[in-house]
């Protein structure tokens, strides 16, 4: 296969990833639309795509079982987990690992402690 053909197919292979890519994005825009949206707080505004875990009394937690065994993870742990670790036993990345163990702090679901040079993460007494 000369080079001029293997450039070509890879040209088509990129193109193809963008147009999943433009479905995908068009996907997640569609399904975020559909869900219940928090009534927001006063002086707040919340991103698009964003949406409160905890509302109207029904936790986001019971309708989000990856959010749920974050919260398991640390439950299960009795020294508390850093975000790097719970990303790598979560499955997810680093930042949004962070920005979920963060939301649930925000809402009483778990604590965050400094255990030395680290910031750690352990399930709320009342979660336990």
């Amino acid at each position: 296969m000369s080079r001029n053909s293997e450039l070509d197919l890879l040209k088509n292979e990129i193109e193809e990833l963008r147009e999943t890519v433009t479905v995908l994005k068009q996907t997640v825009e569609d399904l975020t639309s559909r869900l219940h949206p928090a009534q927001p707080v006063a002086g707040q505004t919340r991103a698009r795509g964003q949406y409160d875990i905890f509302s109207e009394g029904e936790s986001g937690i019971e309708r989000d079982v990856s959010w749920n065994r974050l919260v398991n993870l640390l439950q299960e742990s009795e020294e508390g987990l850093t975000a790097t670790e719970l990303a790598g036993l979560w499955g997810k990345s680093r930042s949004r690992t962070s920005e979920v163990l963060n939301k649930l702090v925000e809402e009483g679901y778990l604590v965050k402690f400094r255990d030395g040079r680290e910031i750690k993460f352990a399930a709320s007494e009342d979660e336990i």
